[in-house]
């Protein structure tokens, strides 16, 4: 199978936080992997295809969260015991060029130490 993607993804756990459309209360995950356009993250929360978040990820160089708006590209259900889990893929919409930057820093020093 070919790759498409642009971006170069980085298996990196960030934090991210998003509020549950259903109740509002901030939810709390960790990345599978990210990219400048996108990220993966595991959830017990049921999105939508198609539903935008807002998002907040701890990245590091800062001492505020990146903010960022992400829409919700694909979901898919995880084997898990216990309540259903599932996997998100989500592609960033809108972030503002300073956390965009700290994201791009953030990944080149996984990139370059890879090579």
């Amino acid at each position: 199978m070919e790759e498409n993607r642009r971006f170069i993804r980085v298996d990196t756990p960030v934090v991210v936080e998003f509020p549950n459309p259903a109740t509002m209360k901030t939810e709390r995950s960790f990345t599978r992997d990210v990219s400048e356009a996108g990220m993966r993250f595991p959830t017990a929360v049921k999105l939508e295809i198609g539903q935008e978040l807002p998002l907040a990820l701890d990245l590091p160089f800062g001492n505020q969260a990146m903010h960022a708006t992400g829409q919700v590209v694909w979901i898919r259900e995880i084997s898990r015991v216990g309540p259903t889990q599932y996997e998100v893929g989500v592609r960033f919409v809108w972030v503002e060029d300073p956390d965009r930057q700290r994201l791009f820093r953030h990944l080149a020093g996984f990139i370059t130490r890879r090579l």
